[in-house]
């Protein structure tokens, strides 16, 4: 019946979303949520209408993404979760408190007559244990009881004391392995703030290329600015041409398409402007009334510093200061401290106890505790304990299991530490190819200026065409545009060469507290 119900619901919702999807999500519902937002962007209207403008450098950038990047907020309660678990494992050396109060009462008939014995308990001990890294175990305890078998015996009164301690002598021995967990939350803790250093790293990273993508997009509007510049100054040089007869009307046609065209290039660049801003809004998250309509003022010049790159300094750099081959390396410590802890759980349990106490008792309250002072009713016990699983197949694939993931763990490292070097050769070669590039494209630019000056002088004295001009001026706007894109290349190359050595951060001057 239920299987029945089910194929109906589903053919008639396959029926509904088939024939009639104005019924799931009717038009009214789309109207009253677009006339909610008009409303509320009508609030927000006046602050929207004036937007702010805010100078910003690099390292400003950095600053304001370190304090308000919302990932960041995420990220940083990470390590704070994981110190917790450092506690949590010096608390099985803890000292230990257990007491108990019970109160009891057994029936029972004498001989199937009428008469009953009743028999009545009160009882209180307690128990302070504590344990330590070698495997030993010592502990103080204490009770009171009375009872008593009526209807014709007294209350009978009980006390007793004792210290004792236990000591592993196979399993659990030695604080090699009592301390597997302790230092694994260690681990665990430093691995965290290695993990939150990548993350920063990964922001910071992405602050940087951003900032530098808004300055290429600045700079490309300021060239498409130029084009148009260019483009109108040909086409009045054009109709100027034609009025006195120097040139066919035809020639308008050409001039006006390509200034149009420009014109639609200009556009381009303007909304990747606004695009790159927001971009970079996302990342600071500045602190502004209106946050999404705020301009930027770039205050660093694209301005190229020569730096000296050897890749095998940067491969070394990267081996201490990557925080993926950290975490790498500590997954592979705490593989190898649950190897010791497995293979110590191969071992039988063998346990030896000692105890020495007292005890006192009599038919009043006060002769519980008359003689837990008096050495005559002293109590001693040794002894030896053993636990022992013939099979012990359990364990054994514990340790099995252990040992394989120990050997992943290596693996994984070996292949990482390989991808980061790798990683950082080719972030060495895009560094030196950008720094080419920029010697190159600047040449070009001279030599385009020179071809259009000529081509110019040229189309003035009637041996050029309006097209062979219009040719050159493109060829010049595509040189600018491939310089200063070479230079934010080359800037950004740095950046992502230190991302991959690791040391972006103490290259910026941010530091991060890696206490284990």
């Amino acid at each position: 019946m239920v299987c029945v119900l089910s194929v109906l619901l589903c053919g008639s919702c396959t029926y509904k979303l088939g024939w009639e999807p104005e019924t799931i999500f009717p038009p009214s519902s789309l109207e009253k949520a677009q006339a909610k937002a008009e409303e509320q962007a009508k609030k927000q209207a006046p602050a929207i209408d004036k937007p702010s403008s805010m100078t910003l450098s690099r390292d400003g950038a950095i600053l304001s993404a370190l304090a308000r990047n919302r990932s960041l907020a995420v990220a940083r309660l990470g390590p704070r979760i994981a110190l917790t678990y450092v506690p949590e494992a010096y608390a099985q050396f803890d000292p230990y408190l257990m007491s108990t109060v019970s109160a009891g009462r057994d029936t029972f008939p004498i001989n199937d007559a009428e008469d009953e014995v009743i028999t009545r308990d009160i009882s209180g001990n307690a128990t302070l244990s504590q344990s330590f890294p070698s495997g030993t175990e010592v502990f103080l305890s204490g009770g009171l009881a009375r009872n008593r078998v009526s209807p014709a015996d007294d209350w009978e009164y009980t006390g007793s004391w004792s210290v004792g301690v236990n000591q592993a002598l196979m399993r659990g021995t030695g604080s090699k392995v009592n301390l597997v967990s302790l230092a694994q939350a260690q681990n665990t803790a430093f691995r965290s703030t290695q993990e939150f250093r990548g993350t920063v790293l990964e922001v910071v990273r992405a602050v940087e290329k951003a900032y530098w993508q808004l300055v290429l997009a600045k700079e490309t509007l300021k060239i498409r600015e130029f084009s148009v510049k260019l483009a109108q100054e040909q086409l009045q040089l054009n109709l100027d041409f034609i009025e006195v007869g120097k040139l066919s009307p035809d020639a308008r046609v050409s001039a006006e398409a390509e200034l149009a065209s420009r014109k639609a290039d200009l556009v381009d660049a303007q909304a990747d402007v606004e695009a790159r801003t927001i971009d970079l809004i996302q990342l600071l998250d500045p602190e502004a009334e209106a946050q999404w309509s705020i301009k930027f003022a770039m205050a660093d010049p694209p301005d190229v510093e020569t730096v000296n790159v050897v890749p095998d300094i940067s491969t070394r750099l990267a081996d201490m200061y990557r925080p993926e081959l950290s975490q790498a390396r500590l997954d592979l410590e705490n593989q190898k401290l649950e190897v010791v802890r497995t293979k110590n759980g191969l071992l039988p349990k063998l346990d030896a106890f000692a105890s020495y106490g007292r005890w006192s008792s009599g038919n009043s309250s006060s002769n519980a505790t008359e003689y837990l002072d008096d050495h005559n009713f002293d109590h001693y016990e040794l002894g030896l304990s053993l636990e022992l699983a013939p099979g012990n197949r359990a364990e054994q694939a514990r340790h099995k299991r252990a040992s394989f993931k120990k050997f992943q763990a290596e693996a994984a490292l070996n292949n990482l530490e390989q991808v980061i070097q790798a990683e950082v050769r080719r972030a060495a070669i895009e560094v030196y190819r950008q720094q080419q590039r920029i010697s190159a494209t600047k040449k070009v630019i001279q030599s385009r200026e020179e071809e259009l000056r000529i081509e110019k002088s040229r189309f003035r004295v009637g041996l050029s065409t309006n097209l062979d001009v219009l040719q050159v001026e493109r060829n010049l706007i595509q040189a600018s545009l491939d310089e200063v894109t070479s230079r934010i290349r080359y800037i950004q190359a740095i950046t992502d060469l230190y991302y991959a050595e690791g040391t972006l951060l103490e290259r910026r001057g941010v530091g991060i507290d890696q206490k284990k």
